[in-house]
């Protein structure tokens, strides 16, 4: 797979920008959207919204949501570090950790909300558009909405036989292949299937056994299938994906070596450097539990003292190669009623989803030989037998979901109007995060640690299952105050359930797997919640509309992925009961919009302000072998400018502008990677679970104790750029034979920003612009098109996300990247 970010603003702009078309009059054609869940205008419509219609997409070929973050403004994505992806609008994402934490961006698939959708992965193949909300949706929109909505909306049968082939080649031995057939079976009646498959070589080199990695061997088959009268509109659609790949769930890892190993990596810069294994987890296991039992034969004080490591994050030294494996499935079965003046619409849908996959855990070859041989447990490849250390790590999730959604609306001829319904989401989910290593296999033999049975040699974080159930009911009532003024008040009322069995296993330090219950705890919430909005939209005239809206979002509690043997519960040793449960975000949201066209539908001018008042965001830190999510509140405040100008049939021009303002409000917290706010390993030694402060200075009075508190008031939010923008210019030639050549090009630049609260230097990551740039050249029906294309034409390694690790890995960093340059030619034909 390829990432085709920048053909939807080569073709069409950026953001808002590709909203729109060309039409062959020289204006700009309208769209129609449901983002208010009723066809409306994009333009009439009092929503911060970006669309993508499907014929964009088509032409523009943009293939996933990796995709939209430059296309839409104050919108930001990259790879998270376990299972899924983090999405941030306006500074809004998931900084929690665990499956009770939940996403700020509700992601939707033919309107059906899915909990925990691979999005990340999953093609916009055959789309009729692509919906984009940004701000708090608390109204109508499923659950847990603060930062905005992302709805996929495929393209539904009609009563037309008609389809297309897509055939794309490039750089990488990448390939791949794309269709669509649509079947009239009656005048009722209609079917169309639609499929995708892509290969491609990996962009990392592995060179510690030579293989490319990081490559994609993925596919997915859908069906649609619709009946429609006079009255009724029914449509079911069956989605399948399957991945079976080498990619990474990492990029890369960086690091400042900690030479005294107290601390592993230092907290004052990231460096092309590997841990010091000495302050790691399975340093302390060797040195307490092995070592004393082999005597005159010395293992080596820093594993990776010599390990190879480049520069270049395209070339790794891997163990081994990783293993990506996904089986999802999607069905949304939706029908529309009209019966007079009303509307009844039901939406059911079912997911269900296997994920596996494993990584190198330690990114870099162990390079101290062990002076004896350890036959371990390698995960899903076997037992194998090492003369060092070793480090595996798997990420398995098995959700399944039922969903259902009822919906009520009027159409009437008066002054109010009004749309009522529920929704009901019954979730449950498997999950599990393993580390295997040698080091943990050999320490799980010695007589220290004989209660440890073979097969609990791990480390395993357990949720079997979690649970979720939440309903809703909610409703808008609309009033045409006047001809040109129309109020929307909205209200939602929610109400969630949360409750999970967890357990962790580590040898013999944490949950007993053999006791009675198997060593699990139980824990639960509930929660509930009424939202809502008010809006006012005033159309100046015909082409100029301005509105306001006051809302309330809220996103529910949850429960961390915490062992009740933990010490971080534990009031005897300074533990705190409470931080078995994190408390809900809320966000009090005024939003002021203007949407415009000028100079005979030629010139778009689209802006909006908004200000945030954050209430209890959920930051979630690895810490004593385990997530913590904490609240905290902040302020947010941002503008977006979007504007196309189309001044003739050859040019156009688009612009894309962001800026965007967080800030923490006064809280203090521990900065695990700096606990003596030093920046040096002064005063602070490695302990089984967690590095511990041994300075006078502790709060607690007596050390040790976890660390100084640092103040957070007046930071930034994490994957908040404070600005960006996108500038794109294309070109039309209209040939003599009635072909279309079209060149365009586009450049992106987005500022830099910091990927934890504490804004410390080795959390920010540096601004950033990408240069991109296409020739199409169209039939003169448009039956055909050949385009030309070329990505991240500097072929430069920017950074799209990173994550802290705890002290079990040293405090290295984990890095996502954008894709290197690629280039190739995309062939379509439709009939």
């Amino acid at each position: 797979m390829k990432y085709k970010i920048s053909h939807a603003a080569l073709f069409f702009g950026a953001a808002l920008c590709s909203q729109t078309v060309l039409s062959q009059q020289n204006g700009l054609e309208e769209v129609i959207v449901t983002a208010e869940k009723r066809a409306t205008n994009v333009q009439d419509t009092p929503v911060a919204v970006s669309v993508f219609t499907g014929e964009e997409l088509n032409r523009a070929l943009i293939s996933k949501s990796l995709d939209l973050q430059f296309n839409v403004p104050n919108m930001l994505m990259s790879k998270g570090n376990f299972s899924g992806s983090q999405i941030s609008i306006r500074g809004i994402g998931n900084l929690a950790v665990g499956s009770a934490s939940d996403s700020g961006t509700g992601n939707h698939f033919d309107g059906v909300y899915l909990n925990n959708g691979r999005i990340f992965e999953m093609e916009f193949y055959d789309a009729e558009r692509i919906e984009v909300l940004r701000g708090p949706q608390g109204t109508l929109y499923g659950r847990n909405t603060t930062a905005g909505v992302i709805n996929f909306i495929t393209k539904k049968p009609e009563d037309e036989f008609g389809g297309f082939i897509d055939v794309e080649a490039g750089n990488y031995d990448y390939w791949k292949v794309k269709g669509a057939i649509n079947i009239p079976l009656s005048d009722s009646f209609a079917q169309r299937f639609s499929m995708f498959y892509t290969e491609r070589e990996g962009y990392v080199d592995n060179e510690f056994d030579g293989n490319t990695i990081d490559g994609r061997d993925m596919y997915s088959l859908r069906s649609g299938t619709r009946w429609s009268n006079d009255t009724t509109d029914a449509t079911l659609t069956i989605n399948y994906f399957n991945e079976d790949s080498s990619r990474m769930r990492g990029s890369n890892q960086g690091c400042l070596r900690d030479p005294a190993g107290i601390i592993g990596c230092m907290p004052t810069a990231l460096a092309d450097e590997s841990t010091n294994s000495a302050a790691t987890a399975t340093g302390f296991l060797i040195n307490t539990f092995v070592q004393p039992n082999y005597p005159g034969q010395p293992f080596p004080a820093d594993d990776f003292l010599n390990s190879p490591k480049s520069s270049d994050p395209r070339k790794q030294f891997l163990d081994f190669t990783p293993t990506y494996e996904v089986e999802d499935t999607i069905v949304a079965f939706e029908v529309n009623h009209e019966f007079g003046d009303y509307s009844v619409t039901a939406l059911s849908g079912y997911h269900k989803s296997d994920y596996d996959a494993l990584n190198d855990y330690d990114f870099t070859v162990a390079s101290g030989i062990w002076p004896v041989e350890v036959t371990m447990q390698a995960s899903t490849a076997g037992q194998i037998t090492v003369d060092r250390l070793y480090n595996v790590d798997r990420s398995t999730t098995s959700p399944e979901q039922w969903s259902q959604e009822l919906r009520l609306a009027s159409d009437l001829e008066g002054d109010w109007n009004f749309m009522v319904g529920g929704f009901y989401l019954n979730y449950e989910s498997d999950d599990q995060y393993y580390i295997y290593s040698s080091a943990l296999e050999l320490a799980g033999q010695q007589p220290g640690l004989t209660a440890t049975a073979p097969e609990y040699r791990l480390y395993l974080n357990e949720t079997k299952p979690y649970e979720l159930e939440t309903y809703a009911a909610f409703g808008e009532l609309y009033w045409q105050a006047a001809d040109d003024i129309e109020v929307t008040l909205g209200l939602r009322y929610t109400q969630e359930k949360k409750s999970a069995s967890q357990r962790t296993i580590y040898l013999g330090f944490l949950d007993n797997p053999d006791a009675e219950n198997g060593g699990y705890s139980d824990f639960d919430g509930k929660w509930d919640e009424p939202t809502g909005k008010i809006n006012v939209s005033w159309n100046a005239t015909d082409n100029i509309m301005a509105y306001a809206t006051l809302s309330r979002s809220y996103k529910s509690g949850g429960f961390n992925p915490i062992s009740s043997e933990s010490p971080l519960l534990d009031p005897a040793v300074g533990g705190n009961p409470d931080l078995a449960e994190f408390d809900p975000e809320y966000i009090n949201a005024l939003e002021l919009g203007l949407k415009s066209r000028f100079f005979s539908n030629t010139l778009q001018a689209n802006m909006t302000y908004f200000y945030y008042d954050y209430d209890g965001l959920q930051v979630g830190e690895i810490t004593n072998q385990t997530a913590v999510n904490s609240n905290y509140n902040a302020t947010i405040q941002g503008f977006e400018g979007e504007f196309i100008w189309v001044p003739d049939e050859h040019w156009r021009f688009t612009t894309n502008l962001a800026w965007l303002d967080s800030e923490l409000d006064s809280a203090e917290s521990v900065d695990p990677a700096n606990i003596n706010l030093l920046g040096t390993v002064e005063n602070i030694i490695t302990t089984p679970f967690n590095n511990e402060y041994i300075g006078p200075d502790c709060p607690s009075g007596t050390p040790p104790c976890p660390g100084l508190p640092v103040s957070v008031k007046g930071n930034s939010l994490p994957n908040a750029p404070d600005f960006s923008v996108n500038l794109g210019v294309g070109y039309t030639w209209f040939l003599q034979n009635g072909m279309e050549i079209i060149a365009a090009t586009n450049y992106y630049w987005q500022d830099d920003f910091y990927t934890r609260i504490f804004n410390a230097p080795n959390d920010k990551v540096d601004a950033w612009e990408v240069w991109n740039a296409t020739v199409t050249l169209y039939s003169t029906d448009k039956s055909w098109l050949v385009e030309l294309w070329g990505l991240n034409l500097n072929d430069d390694d920017h950074v799209t996300g990173q994550y802290l690790g705890d002290q079990n890995v040293g405090l290295a960093t984990n890095q996502f990247l954008l894709e290197p340059r690629t280039y190739g030619v995309s062939l379509r034909y439709n009939f």
